[in-house]
């Protein structure tokens, strides 16, 4: 490996130790003239939390200074060091090399996202070996740490993953030759400074005054207008009491019977639980009972049948599990059955078959929850769930997170994901699943669906699911409420006092 100066940044060093942790694998890191020695202590706990910097130590020997022993070089600095006859890895940032410029950059032209790719160097071609889009965030450290730490773990992912068999010889695009690096000019040092003045802003009027009113809605579309583009134009379920929202919406026709699954959100408990609405003529609801209540946040009601018994498996990351429930008197009586794929903090848990074998897909709370998405694979809907050899399969902040059931259209499966760019849940991307074994992933982006179409609830769109009469969706309607911060402090003393009196809320039925 080759790293960058006389101090080698964190993530470079979070590189190193990633690599040097595989079984089989020998690394010899080396910076400038030095070979570099992973440091101990305090400096390996700070990798994960900021860019600290380490110094190597220790002379490079002489034999040793030409790296073309190496089966694969690694090299993590700016600019092209030709290594003769070897394989070379190196990092892309927007098409170029000089990482810290580009977030610069990015930040300065308020980006919403910015691409990295790992590109193979070989004398015969230049190919990307792994792409992402990572989100521009409002603060510059979060979006240059949650990046490069991100991007740190692909070279262990992917030589990981050729270890356990899988190839990357195939389906490899080709890689232009990168942008020269050009130092930052003080036009765009002062673009930086306004655009971090103006994120930072709006963030804090966000977090005080923006109100979300999250609601359910129907559109008389199928499989093939989803994914041809064809307009979206949808009826919305009554408007939500005042300090509630419902989202995350799943369809299960049985029977005669619809039912609507939901997150049920409540400002004054601050989390959700999972409602059953049911269904009459006009999509008027009949009845509507929480269903599943933890005591701590819920969401994303997963629905689904099989072998004739009905399940949800909500989100349920607070309690870091992926928690399946069974009807024991559909619709109305759950119960937990058990934890399918224990301490893992899942969000959005999307479970099918595929090729006979079990998949669950989602991302994590603690690994970018917008933007990295999580495979992993069973022979049984109870387990045991192993991970996918290139976890994670997706990291991109315009697709990744789930947005509901994948749905085939002409013998394909497609995906939705959640488009997170602009804001959480602002848009829907809809990709078709190319490829997915335990060793291989790869799909293909054929629409994107902004959430403009929607009419009242112009602002949001994060969840979208086939029925035998079209599709379901959620929309978000966003207002500035100059008297939030009280109701906000009105609601967290009303949970507390109905925490204080110890009672379990009883199931709630309108």
């Amino acid at each position: 490996m080759v790293l960058g100066g006389s101090t080698v940044p964190a993530w470079q060093d979070a590189c190193v130790q990633a690599l040097s942790a595989l079984d089989g694998v020998r690394v010899n890191a080396f910076a400038g003239d030095h070979r570099y020695e992973p440091p101990r202590g305090i400096h390996a706990r700070l990798t994960g939390k900021a860019l600290a910097a380490a110094t190597p130590s220790g002379t490079r020997p002489a034999a040793e200074r030409d790296p073309t022993g190496a089966d694969v070089v690694v090299d993590l600095t700016a600019g092209e060091r030709p290594v003769a006859g070897r394989e070379v890895w190196r990092l892309r940032f927007d098409g170029g090399d000089d990482a810290d410029g580009t977030f610069v950059r990015a930040i300065a032209r308020d980006a919403d996202a910015l691409d990295v790719a790992l590109v193979r160097h070989t004398a015969e071609s230049n190919t990307v070996l792994r792409t992402g889009r990572f989100p521009v965030t409002r603060w510059y450290p979060s979006t240059l740490r949650w990046t490069l730490f991100s991007v740190a773990a692909w070279p262990a992912i992917l030589v990981a993953a050729i270890n356990a068999g899988a190839t990357l010889e195939e389906h490899l695009p080709a890689a232009a030759a990168p942008a020269a690096a050009a130092p930052l000019r003080w036009s765009e040092r002062i673009a930086f400074a306004a655009a971090l003045a103006r994120r930072l802003g709006g963030y804090v009027v966000e977090r005080a005054f923006a109100s979300g009113e999250w609601n359910v809605g129907f559109a008389d579309a199928g499989a093939a207008a989803i994914v041809d583009g064809t307009p979206l134009d949808a009826r919305w379920l009554p408007k939500p009491v005042l300090g509630t929202w419902d989202a995350d919406p799943f369809v299960v026709e049985r029977g005669g019977t619809r039912m609507l699954f939901v997150e049920a959100y409540d400002e004054t408990r601050g989390r959700g639980v999972i409602d059953a609405l049911e269904l009459g003529d006009g999509e008027a609801v009949v009845r509507r009972a929480t269903i599943i209540d933890t005591g701590k946040h819920l969401s994303y009601p997963y629905a689904f049948s099989f072998e004739g018994v009905d399940y949800i498996v909500p989100e349920s990351a607070a309690a870091r599990e992926v928690a399946l429930y069974r009807a024991v008197e559909y619709p109305w009586r759950w119960e937990r059955e058990r934890a399918i794929i224990p301490d893992l903090d899942a969000l959005d848990t999307t479970i099918f078959v595929h090729d006979d074998r079990w998949w669950a897909l989602c991302t994590r709370a603690s690994r970018g929850s917008d933007f990295a998405l999580y495979a992993f694979y069973a022979d049984s809907l109870h387990g045991p769930w192993q991970p996918h050899a290139l976890n994670p399969i997706v990291e991109d902040v315009t697709r990744a997170r789930p947005a509901g059931a994948p749905f085939a259209h002409d013998g394909a499966l497609y995906r939705p994901g959640q488009n997170c760019a602009r804001a959480y849940g602002s848009g829907l991307t809809i990709a078709r699943i190319d490829e997915l074994t335990p060793l291989a992933y790869r799909e293909t982006v054929v629409r994107r669906i902004d959430a403009h179409c929607f009419g009242r609830y112009a602002d949001g769109v994060h969840t979208l699911g086939l029925t035998s009469r079209g599709i379901v969706i959620d929309g978000k309607r966003a207002t500035l409420d100059p008297l939030r911060p009280l109701r906000r402090i009105l609601a967290k003393r009303a949970g507390s006092h109905q925490d204080a009196s110890g009672s379990t809320p009883a199931p709630r039925v309108r």
